[in-house]
């Protein structure tokens, strides 16, 4: 079967502690309507940090969802995410297609911190950030004679290890599946957002994803990419730390996250112990929005939120008072047609934070020649 923008696709988020599968049908003028909504949990320690320990158990897991689902389509676009991912703009010059291709080589051997023989390397131009169509003829009279500077256009590199790629795809083949596309957390939080958001009419907006192993950090300006960043820190620091104090189990913290405590477990305490945790990941996020500042001048003005730690309550207003600017949850589930009849509102509710990537996944289409 040869893929085209018409084969319909199914995305797959494999989490640290669960498989979220999501399938889209678009309609006329760019509209979704929601085809498939599942979570399938996993064992403990079978995705540890974005790495798949245990492969056999998520392909069982993926199988399993994908039955309970009735999933008529095989085609699969999952995602990559953490430190295997690298993730840079560049500036280079003005040149022929075939020519820009070498070049962006030759820049990624500088920029990435892997061997270029172990990644799989892609790139996007952005535009023209330079040149001389803007020179007033004053300039350019005073300018005639010398040489000018060469246009230079941005790309966007991507680069991430074949190895995490690799343990991707085996999954999904011993599921009963064929990869059709792999895409990036950062990038599928950016494509959900679109669902409902007009990204291009915002300023300095950050798309936040609180995991378990990694929060995914997505700037964007005027509804472009401004600056990415997978943090290796996340919802498992606190989850750790419930772990220690109170003598429970991994299973257990998330209920305590979610306000389910134990019999003699104080509520304050428990309260305390998730604010210091979730103190360290808002320092990074912090920090990565003054890194932001340096590259731009430009202050992120607003925040939306998604992922697990979305269902702790009150970790919006945590967030916004911390970081000094409003944040809000993403629900690109408002941005999609949903049929009353066949999809439970509660159980979507529940679930729209948990899979905010699998959905950003699901607008994708084959669209390579």
């Amino acid at each position: 079967m040869f893929l085209s923008k018409k084969t319909p696709l199914v995305a797959v988020d494999m989490g640290s502690h669960s498989i979220k599968l999501v399938q889209l049908a678009q309609l006329k003028q760019g509209a979704f309507e929601l085809v498939s909504l599942g979570m399938m949990p996993l064992e403990e320690g079978s995705i540890v940090e974005g790495a798949i320990k245990d492969p056999g158990q998520v392909a069982e897991a993926l199988a399993s969802l994908v039955k309970a689902e009735k999933i008529q389509s095989n085609f699969v676009v999952a995602s990559v995410s953490g430190e295997a991912v690298f993730i840079k703009k560049i500036k280079v010059p003005e040149m022929s297609e075939e020519e820009l291709s070498e070049k962006i080589i030759e820049e990624a051997e500088q920029h990435i911190p892997f061997d270029i023989n172990d990644v799989a390397l892609d790139y996007q131009i952005l535009g023209r950030v330079n040149g001389n169509t803007s020179q007033s003829e004053e300039n350019k009279e005073s300018s005639a004679g010398e040489e000018e500077d060469p246009a230079m256009v941005e790309a966007l590199l991507v680069a991430v290890q074949r190895d995490v790629i690799d343990e991707r795809t085996d999954v999904l083949l011993e599921a009963g599946l064929k990869p059709a596309i792999i895409d990036l957390d950062v990038f599928a939080l950016m494509n959900a957002a679109r669902l409902n958001k007009d990204l291009t009419a915002m300023g300095a907006t950050a798309l936040i994803d609180l995991g378990d192993s990694f929060t995914h950090l997505n700037i964007l300006q005027k509804g472009s990419i401004g600056y990415t960043r997978d943090i290796p820190i996340g919802g498992g620091y606190c989850s750790t730390m419930l772990m220690s104090k109170f003598r429970v189990p991994f299973s257990q913290t998330h209920k305590m996250k979610g306000g389910h405590l134990p019999d003699g477990i104080d509520k304050d305490e428990v309260i305390a112990l998730i604010v210091q945790g979730y103190k360290k990941v808002f320092d990074e996020i912090q920090k990565a929005f003054e890194y932001f500042y340096t590259l731009s001048n430009t202050p992120v003005e607003r925040v939306l939120l998604s992922g697990g730690g979305c269902l702790i309550n009150g970790i919006d207003g945590f967030m916004a008072d911390f970081l000094k600017i409003p944040v809000e949850h993403l629900d690109p589930m408002q941005g999609i047609k949903i049929n009353p009849k066949k999809f439970d509102r509660e159980m979507i509710s529940e679930l729209t934070s948990l899979s905010t990537v699998a959905t950003g996944l699901a607008t994708r289409r084959f669209d390579y020649l």
